[in-house]
């Protein structure tokens, strides 16, 4: 039986990765395209870059293929039956090397569909966070205004295969696939100068929560991070256990005393929250206006217990059953393996790391996870924006 894998990296500075998954005669592409936006008009270009790639799939029957754009990248993800992957990987190479498009048509659609994004009340808290955690790095620019997309009258950006990834799962021998990938993309020239990358984002300062006035707000949201490694670090695994414990899932310590005995909140998780070079642990939690401070001091309770009272064995296997028959499921359509793959790519991490994380979930030591619980799950070092009535909340505290 042939390898299920095929990763090799063209001479142009692609590199492909074919994996066989499943039986179904589908194929699922994913391209990863670094973009890097320093300049908020720079992310207005990329966004409407990614919107304007959507109308390619007309020209090519029997192909679905869409595009997103954010700081760091643009993503193009397609789909197409067996029969019909060889226009696939001509409809991936017309977007590479660039595609006539109709340019008004893009931005109608993005501003309607950013309006109707800017509508909920989450985006404005979102966009808060970033300012206060990381100030004027770009990671603070989540979508681009209406003036922004009006201002851009052609599209220059243009893209560069190396660091550029191909992912492509099938039913097929990966080895044929990847040959088939190359022959398409083969001849894409890199950019005579590549864009610089981002500037790192910088380490978040615990302890400093922010208060974003919803003045009347029958709701609060608590959205927190704290500094955390990424899963290039030897701890991740010890980490990411430990964060399952603390509220990672419905038994998890925080979701049983806030949700369940206590009913604090509407809902409530621990979580990594990953960014190219970055990694953070997140606590977000939706509570009622009157039951803010309450929940805000429960939380630092928990993060506090997760010291002065670690993580059991129980708690621990029951985190890693949790982790790993989530992740079995939640990846099983092949769509969704094929993402979350390229989404690994976007975040500087190899994506073949997925495939190995069950096996470090499961060598993972209860002492190590204790010890990642100490070291990492401390309130003071986390900061954070909550979105509340001011009247109700005047200086939030955790610790």
């Amino acid at each position: 039986m042939s390898n299920p894998i095929a990763d090799r990296t063209l001479p142009n500075g692609l590199r492909l990765l074919a994996l066989r998954h499943g039986s179904t005669p589908l194929a699922e592409v994913r391209l990863h395209l670094p973009a890097p936006c320093p300049t908020r008009l720079d992310l207005a270009e990329s966004a409407l870059l990614a919107a304007s790639l959507a109308q390619l799939q007309d020209a090519y029957d029997g192909v679905e293929l869409s595009a997103m754009a954010d700081i760091h990248r643009i993503s193009v993800s397609a789909s197409s039956s067996m029969a019909d992957l060889e226009s696939l990987l001509a409809a991936l190479a017309q977007v590479v090397e660039g595609a006539p498009i109709e340019l008004e048509v893009a931005r109608g659609q993005l501003i309607a569909q950013f309006r109707m994004v800017r509508a909920h009340p989450d985006l404005a808290v979102r966009t808060e966070l970033a300012r206060h955690l990381f100030g004027d790095h770009p990671a603070a620019f989540l979508l681009p205004a209406e003036a922004e997309l009006a201002s851009i009258m052609e599209l220059r950006r243009t893209f560069d295969p190396r660091g550029a990834v191909l992912v492509l799962l099938t039913s097929a021998d990966p080895e044929q696939m990847a040959d088939a990938a190359e022959k398409a993309l083969g001849g894409w020239r890199p950019a005579a100068r590549s864009a610089p990358p981002l500037p790192p984002l910088p380490a978040i300062e615990g302890g400093r929560l922010a208060l974003l006035p919803r003045p009347g707000a029958p709701q609060s949201r608590i959205r927190l991070r704290a500094q955390a490694l990424t899963p290039d670090d030897d701890r991740y695994p010890a980490v990411f256990l430990a964060c399952n414990v603390l509220g990672g899932y419905l038994s998890s310590r925080l979701s049983r005393n806030l949700r369940e005995d206590k009913g604090y909140v509407y809902g409530i998780t621990s979580m990594f929250d990953l960014h190219p070079g970055s990694g953070f642990l997140a606590i977000e939690a939706d509570t009622a206006a009157a039951t803010t401070n309450p929940a805000l001091a429960a939380v630092g309770d928990e993060l506090r217990r997760m010291r002065t009272h670690p993580p059991t064995g129980e708690e621990i296997q029951a985190a890693r059953a949790f982790a790993t028959g989530s992740t079995a499921t939640r990846l099983a359509p092949r769509a969704a393996f094929a993402t979350a793959i390229a989404d690994l790519a976007a975040k500087a991490i190899d994506p073949l790391f997925l495939l190995d994380f069950s096996r470090k979930l499961a060598a993972v030591t209860p002492e190590a996870v204790v010890a990642a619980a100490a070291e990492f799950l401390a309130p003071e070092r986390f900061a954070g924006v909550i979105a509340a009535d001011p009247e109700l909340v005047t200086q939030p505290i955790l610790n």
